[in-house]
């Protein structure tokens, strides 16, 4: 600290008194050039004072109350191992508010510090999660892109098997040559013969020779197995799936013809099954009111799932008519009454003779589009490899 006995004007001291008017020395009183902190008067380069090291600026020792041993110690400090500071007391409040702003901006800086760190950890913990994730990303790409060429292989097998059976029919319970001896072309030629047979039987003129291939498909047992039938053109075995029908009016009326299905097309039909089967449980009321249930209807290998009327003709005879309309069952005595007992003239014929006629008429229609529906349906069966159910 730069006290009042230093020599260099430089470092602070007040210039040197001279001899002047007293004109200037009054106004160099009222405009001091080193004022002092207490007093406010100028401080002069003889009088015992002393420098802030905060401020840098002068006071007396006498307004500061500075002791001489004090201001000895201030004044030379060289003697005394090294420099010494001296701080007003202005300064030392100004220095103890500083400090606990100080101390207060610090508290916080290491907060932020700490969050920083903490970020810069999160951002190092959210990089490997990223690198993860992109590792689990990549493998589900390549998870993905294996499906996406399984299911195309899948479709392109499906496309393939379905073209290859497009022209073949399978015949359940065909007899088998009884016969241990026989070899396995006298046994094709007796399949083929067979086949012919029953063709021709149905209509449809087909030799031996029209026949691509027949297989029987799994093993010898008791019963009889499955005939594949390979046909060299699709109308042939359009005709003959349309015409098996024929077969219950024949003398191979236990033989039943139907597509050859993949496996893809069984399991669909069995899903259209159950899912038919899970909708009918949860019909709403409306659709149980209307008599409205759903169904698989259409071909084998073109089957659909539709929602029709199924109408219950025998379930309540109250609302059904009897003899094709011509009477109805009093609800009173329980006694079938006819049209004859009663003259144009009763009011119950007037009203009851409408809605029999209504009633008949659409019992006839339903089991018009029942017949035909069946008509126009194949096999009702999912495996092609058990025999499906008699018509």
């Amino acid at each position: 600290m730069i006290h009042g006995m230093e020599d260099d004007e430089e470092q602070g001291a007040p210039p040197p008194s001279q001899a002047q008017p007293q004109a200037q020395t009054q106004a160099k009183a009222t405009k001091a050039k080193y004022p002092c902190l207490r007093c406010k008067k100028n401080v002069a380069k003889t009088s015992k004072s002393v420098r802030c090291g905060t401020c840098q600026l002068w006071v007396h020792a006498e307004c500061e109350n500075i002791s001489s041993e004090l201001y000895n110690i201030l004044a030379h400090p060289e003697r005394f191992g090294g420099s010494v500071s001296w701080t007003c007391d202005c300064c030392l409040a100004s220095n103890a508010e500083i400090r606990q702003v100080v101390k207060a901006y610090t508290e916080k800086i290491k907060e932020v510090e700490a969050r920083i760190t903490g970020t810069e950890e999160g951002l190092k913990d959210l990089g490997k999660k990223v690198e993860k994730m992109d590792e689990k990303l990549n493998k589900r790409d390549e998870n993905v892109d294996r499906k996406i060429q399984k299911g195309d292989r899948e479709v392109f097998e499906e496309m393939r098997e379905r073209e290859v059976r497009r022209m073949n029919v399978v015949l359940y319970r065909v007899p088998e040559l009884d016969d241990e001896r026989a070899t396995g072309s006298e046994r094709i030629e007796w399949d083929k013969r067979q086949c012919s047979k029953i063709f021709h039987a149905i209509d449809v003129r087909l030799k031996e020779d029209d026949i691509k291939f027949c297989r029987r498909v799994g093993e010898r047992g008791e019963d009889n197995r499955p005939l594949l039938v390979g046909l060299f053109s699709e109308a042939d075995k359009d005709r003959v799936l349309r015409y098996a029908r024929k077969l219950e009016s024949t003398k191979h009326k236990e033989v039943a013809i139907c597509q050859d299905l993949t496996r893809k097309q069984r399991e669909e039909e069995a899903d259209l099954k159950k899912e038919a089967d899970k909708r009918n449980e949860h019909l709403s009321e409306e659709d149980k009111s209307k008599n409205l249930k759903w169904t698989v209807v259409g071909a084998r290998g073109e089957k659909r799932l539709i929602k029709t009327t199924v109408r219950e003709f025998h379930s309540n005879r109250q609302e059904w008519p009897r003899g094709g309309g011509r009477g109805m069952r009093s609800r009173g005595t329980g006694a079938l009454r006819g049209r004859e007992g009663r003259t144009s003239e009763d009011p119950r014929y007037r009203r009851e003779e409408p809605r029999a006629a209504a009633t008949a008429a659409e019992a006839a229609a339903t089991v018009r589009d029942t017949r035909r529906r069946m008509r126009s349906e194949d096999s009702e069966e999912s495996d092609a490899m058990s025999p499906p159910r008699k018509r």
